[in-house]
């Protein structure tokens, strides 16, 4: 959760920060607006990135204003901390400005895949934001990723269950090789792992006064299908926490028989917008 407190909400920064829809009309003509953008992709200012999604906001304006993305490039290359987070932002960014046109995204966002500290992030949000489907992204991405790397570091921050890696493994001999044994080696011990989130997210003691559980969407997230259960439960307990959390796990991972309960979802929701 980010402890970096919002400028004031009445100045163009301020409402920028918080994702308003009249900083963006002021962009065009509002004093510094370039920077103000680039300094919101590199200052990840959300107060829990699980549920307050802003890269689309931020890479539509990094679009509108035709901005260069030399100041974003350089945060990814001098940043070198140990810690992801101050990069997740600016990549998910980087990965969503492709799909309307900026190609050069793209190059900055392969280069940092291939040979970036946080490459895994990187990956992640290629997989996330749908950039797989563009050739400019994906052509060899995967030989790209696997000439940098041996086995080990691989196995370290493979993901069984997510993309891009449930791709590369149909094409590259090494990962599929690498998810076979993760999965093979999954015992009791880590099953019990999987049954703390769920404990968790199923404790309301433990959530904040929002009502919510900053990281149990990622951590269920990474548990794939083997959420699946509880998500389809959770959907009809009554607790609002838990049908959201159940919600995103059957949208993610659910199949066919699943369809009824999502469109259900889908009307509730938009007759609560017309609400």
């Amino acid at each position: 959760m980010s402890m970096i407190e919002y400028d004031s909400p009445a100045s163009f920064l301020g409402r920028l920060q918080q994702g308003r829809g009249a900083a963006v009309r002021r962009t065009a003509t509002a004093p510094g607006a370039a920077d103000a953008v680039y300094e919101c992709v590199i200052t990840d200012t959300r107060w829990d990135p699980q549920v307050d999604q802003r890269d689309g906001y931020l890479a539509g304006l990094v679009a509108r204003l035709d901005l260069p993305l030399a100041p974003i490039q350089q945060h990814l290359v001098t940043y070198d901390g140990e810690d992801a987070e101050p990069v997740e932002l600016a990549l998910q960014v980087l990965a969503l400005l492709p799909m309307v046109g900026r190609l050069d995204a793209a190059a900055v966002l392969r280069g940092y895949a291939a040979d970036g500290p946080h490459w895994p992030t990187a990956l992640e949000a290629i997989g996330d934001s749908g950039a797989m489907q563009l050739p400019a992204i994906w052509d060899g991405l995967a030989d790209d990723v696997i000439a940098h790397r041996d086995d080990a570091q691989l196995a370290q921050d493979i993901s069984c269950d997510t993309e891009p890696w449930t791709t590369f493994a149909q094409s590259q001999p090494w990962v599929r090789r690498i998810i076979d044994e993760l999965r093979a080696s999954r015992s009791p011990r880590s099953a019990g792992r999987d049954r703390i989130v769920f404990d968790f997210a199923e404790d309301p003691g433990l959530r904040n006064a929002a009502g919510w559980l900053p990281g149990i969407p990622q951590a269920l997230h990474h548990l794939g299908p083997d959420a699946l259960p509880h998500a389809r439960t959770w959907i009809g307990s009554g607790d609002a926490t838990l049908v959201a959390f159940g919600e995103r796990g059957v949208a993610e991972v659910g199949d066919r028989g699943d369809a009824p309960m999502l469109l259900a979802t889908l009307h509730r929701s938009r007759r609560q917008v017309r609400a």
